[in-house]
């Protein structure tokens, strides 16, 4: 059997447009899927406040950080422990690029992350592929 070029251009344009379909599933606008973390789109999630010397597991599925944003004190420690509860998306590596931290986020299992809460703005966090964000804030 032979193919034509144009025939294996076209199966293989197939191929990833259904690897794509089944990557990220969109869900609804509620969710911090590919948007920056702000107050808006915080609907079911509460914000989380953490004291000095605290920490506050982030559940991370197929739709995100939950909490997205965390309220700490300026300058102080914390501790963000992830737990990924689903092999959907792309919530199977962590990012904080401020800080260089870039962890693997094994199924089920807590991955502590100490850090230091920033004098100003705030600490963002990301999945491996930037979709999923969210961010420590100043209290």
């Amino acid at each position: 059997m032979v193919l034509r070029s144009s025939t294996v251009s076209s199966a293989v344009l197939c191929v990833s447009l259904a690897v794509g379909a089944i990557g990220c599933k969109q869900s609804p606008p509620a969710h911090n899927h590919g948007s920056s973390p702000t107050a808006s789109n915080a609907t079911s999630d509460s914000t989380t406040v953490v004291a000095p010397g605290g920490s506050v597991t982030i559940r991370v599925d197929g739709s995100g950080y939950h909490p997205p944003r965390i309220r700490a004190t300026a300058n102080s420690e914390i501790t963000l422990s992830f737990l990924r509860t689903t092999d959907e998306c792309c919530g199977q590596q962590l990012k904080i690029p401020s800080l260089n931290i870039n962890r693997d986020l094994p199924l089920n299992q807590p991955v502590a992350v100490a850090v230091r809460v920033p004098a100003s703005g705030e600490l963002g966090f990301t999945c491996g592929m930037d979709m999923y964000r969210g961010a420590v804030v100043i209290q």
